[in-house]
């Protein structure tokens, strides 16, 4: 292996670093996704205090099942409402793309076409030359070539007005679910809590004498 890297040219070793960073970049982006997720998570979940905050303090829930039943109603309410805007987004693309099918009479269209899809836009790369199957030619990343560099295409406009739909209007769907459940798995936690009967720290023989004790009205 060193000595295949030190074969390597100038090029391939700018390229190793470039795909490097980019997997560096694509790792940052990944991590600081999750931690936004996770606050939005337990941002959520408090959330379903607020939901049925009114029906336990006041006692108009008193038991288990009850609440259960109640909470979950709150929530698939609470879904629909956060879930209904990205699905009306990504349905939008949808037509979209629809309509550009309808116009061109093209239906076999590859919306992530480098040619005229939305792939336009992107960097793209592909292997190319002849490989021989040694180790030496599975790593000459020379052979791996440009294959598209952004640009804008007329024929494309469909997809970019369908991508941002797809992308965006499915993540923040996927966050919608995600509320979802973490609002769920409140509900379930605060459903055995409010209604727990507990005897950690109870003594029955204290609590006759403290009984006892009391004064007689």
């Amino acid at each position: 292996m060193p000595n295949i890297l030190l074969s390597l040219s100038d090029s391939d070793k700018r390229l190793i670093f470039s795909l490097l960073l980019i997997v560096i970049v694509i790792l940052v982006l990944i991590a600081l996704l999750g931690f936004i997720l996770v606050k939005v998570m337990k941002w959520q979940a408090k959330k379903m205090d607020t939901l049925i905050h009114d029906v336990v303090v006041y006692k108009v829930i008193t038991d288990k099942k009850a609440l259960m039943k109640y909470g979950r109603a709150k929530n698939w309410a609470y879904f629909f409402k956060q879930a209904y805007i990205p699905l009306l987004i990504i349905i939008f693309g949808i037509i979209m793309l629809i309509i550009r099918c309808s116009i061109a009479n093209d239906w076999n269209y590859h919306f992530f076409s480098t040619q005229n899809g939305f792939g336009t836009i992107f960097w793209t790369w592909k292997a190319s030359g002849t490989f021989s199957g040694t180790d030496y030619d599975l790593i000459r990343f020379q052979q791996i070539v440009l294959d598209n560099t952004p640009h804008l295409v007329g024929d494309a406009w469909a997809s970019y007005i369908a991508g941002p739909c797809f992308f965006g209007g499915g993540l923040w769907y996927l966050i919608s679910v995600m509320s979802l459940l973490s609002r769920t798995f409140m509900l379930y936690k605060r459903s055995k809590e409010v209604f727990e009967k507990s005897l950690d720290g109870f003594n029955q023989t204290e609590a006759i004498k403290q009984e006892e004790a009391k004064p007689e009205e």
